[in-house]
Formats: structure tokens, sequence, C-alpha cells
């Protein structure tokens, strides 16, 4: 072979092993971002988008070509900052309490991205904390040397119980503090394990028509209108990610449109009773003014998580403050979204009604 073909030849091979390098890539390029999605209770609606993938697909239509959502379960918003930090974990669902923590204990650039839920927000739901009617606590000050349940440590629900005792002086030493999931928080002082719970909207009509436990206070009480739970996404991630981001925000803001449109509510309802093995009848409070308030434009109160943040540093709950906006917030996705709807369905959008 003379050395003009051999030269030829090198580079065909040159030209083809850079093609096929190229077709790689692109496949790489397209597969879709794996988004794994943090809850801790069936109220943050991410286990029911899981089954409502299967039901409507036709909600979710970038879903499996530019990512893939599935939900990961947690006892609360805290045990979700190590796993965002060591990535095994997209997106966390935070409390503006674990939001903080993130930020200054486990240094983590992150961004609040999105709403998920609101409690204390007049005429909707706000999560009281609950005591047997002849229990031992008459009043809050009878907390001093009970036993009270949490989901987590620094959570949404245990933040809005302390920042209530601190604010009639009673401190972490002056009680003790069982961890346990909301599901078993009922029977626990039922049985006496315990002296007080938060109780979450599934439990109320049990709470009701046991006819033996009180309200001792709620969270709205103790910390106003909250922005109980939001997303929140590492500031690395959004940045590789943006457009598959967006097609989620999309489909994600035309399936909580779809929970809150009233016509919807009979099948909302059998999807929580399959997630949670209730039965439809004890959940008819779902996506009604007796469940948590859901921004339909996903658009979280900033004011409020700011608020319930400066409150924790000065009764001494969080050792430090942060300011989340500009620096902590990123709400582009979600108004990129947005635009996409309203631009598809104009007349149904910024409405709780699914376009």
């Amino acid at each position: 072979m003379g050395r003009k073909r051999r030269r030829d030849w090198r580079a065909a091979v040159a030209v083809g092993v850079i093609a096929f390098l190229g077709m790689l890539s692109a496949a790489g390029a397209s597969e879709p971002v794996n988004l794994r999605i943090g809850w801790a209770q069936v109220g943050h609606v991410t286990p029911l988008l899981d089954v409502l993938v299967k039901r409507h697909p036709e909600l979710f239509r970038h879903f499996g070509k530019s990512y893939i959502a599935q939900g990961v379960r947690f006892n609360g918003s805290t045990p979700q900052i190590e796993a965002l930090a060591v990535g095994e974990l997209e997106i966390a669902a935070l409390a503006p309490s674990s939001f903080t923590l993130a930020v200054t204990n486990a240094h983590l650039d992150v961004r609040i991205v999105s709403d998920v839920i609101q409690d204390g927000k007049p005429g909707w739901y706000d999560e009281p904390f609950i005591v047997l009617k002849d229990g031992p606590i008459a009043t809050i000050e009878d907390i001093k040397g009970k036993r009270l349940a949490t989901n987590a440590i620094g959570s949404a629900s245990d933040n809005a119980m302390r920042i209530m005792l601190r604010k009639h002086g009673i401190q972490d030493k002056d009680f003790t503090t069982v961890e346990t999931n909301f599901a078993t928080m009922l029977p626990m002082i039922a049985e006496g394990k315990v002296d007080l719970i938060g109780a979450m909207p599934q439990f109320l009509d049990q709470i009701r028509r046991a006819g033996k436990y009180r309200t001792l206070y709620t969270a709205g009480e103790a910390r106003g209108p909250a922005e109980t739970i939001a997303w929140a996404m590492r500031a690395d991630f959004i940045a590789a990610h943006r457009p598959a981001l967006i097609d989620f925000y999309e489909d994600h803001m035309r399936a909580m449109r779809w929970f809150l449109d009233p016509k919807n509510h009979a099948e909302s309802v059998a999807i929580a009773a399959q997630v949670t093995k209730q039965k439809p009848d004890e959940l008819g409070y779902f996506f009604t003014h007796d469940d948590f308030y859901r921004s339909p434009d996903l658009m979280p109160n900033l004011g409020a998580a700011q608020g319930e943040i400066d409150d924790s540093v000065k009764l001494g709950i969080l050792p430090q403050e942060i300011r989340l906006d500009p620096t902590y917030v990123d709400l582009s996705l979600v108004e990129e979204a947005g635009r996409r709807l309203a631009a598809k369905s104009p007349m149904r959008a910024g409405t709780d009604k699914a376009p």
C-alpha cells in the first residue's frame, strides 16, 4: 500500500472514530435527567405524582424524554440534607429551618426553587399540636418534663413546635423529644408513650372521632402563615440541567393544577387512598381548604420563610441567620414553566384549573 493510500486510510478511520464518538456523545446527551425527589409525608404530593404519571401520562409531556422523576421517602426534611450533599437526591423538600441548616451547617450552595406546601394560611389547614383532654398537659407551661413527638428535629413541624415553646420560656432541655414517623404518633399518644403530637391532615378525622384529644395550639399561632416546605436544589445541578428542569416544572405545574381542579377531586382522593392505604372517606380533605395550601403557580411565600428563619434565630432555635433573597432563591424555572403554560392555554394560566 502506497504512502498516500495509507494516509487516506488513516484519515478515513480517524473521521469514522470521531463520528462514532460524536454519536455516543449525542446519545448520552439525550438521556433523560434522573430526578430523585425527597418527601416526608403524603401532603408533599410527590408520592401522588408517582401514581398520577401512570394514570394520566398526557399531563407529563416531557416525562421519559428530557427527565424521569421518582419520589424518595424520608422521615423529615433534615435527613434530606445529607442525601442532597452526597448526590443521592436531586430535589429536597426542605423547611425554612432545614434549608438554613443546609447552608450554614452543611455548607451547600442550594436554592429554593418552588413551593410545595404552606400551612397557617387563613382559611386553610393549620397544623394542630394535640394533647389528651384528660392528660397531664392543660397549658403550654405544663409541657415541662413531658415527652413530645416529632418527625425529625429541625423539620417544619418540629420548628413550629419549638417556636411556640420558646415564646413561653420552655427550652429544649425542659422536655424529652421522641423522634418518630407521623403515622405512629397517634398510637403513641393513645398508649401514653408521648404527651404531645403534631397532627397531619390525614389523621384529623381519626382524632375527631376518638373524642379524647384537643388542640393545645397550632403552627399558625406559633409562627403565623408559613412556607412549610419548599423544593430546593443545588445551584450546580440547576446550571447543568436547566432545560430539562424547565420541562419537569412545566409537567409538574400542569399536574398540580390537575390536582387542584375540583372536577378531579374524586380521582385525586382515589390516588391518595391508593398511596396511603386509607379509606377514601377519610381523605376527602385532599386539595380542599382543609388541606395545606399549594400555589397553582408553584410560587413559595419567601416572606413567610424569611420571617420564620429570623424568629428561629432570635429564639435560639437556629444558630445562624441567612438572607434568602436573592442569594438562595432561583424561581426562574417555575417562571419559565408558567410562561410556557400561559402561552399554550392563556385563559387558564395562574388559576386553580388544570391547563
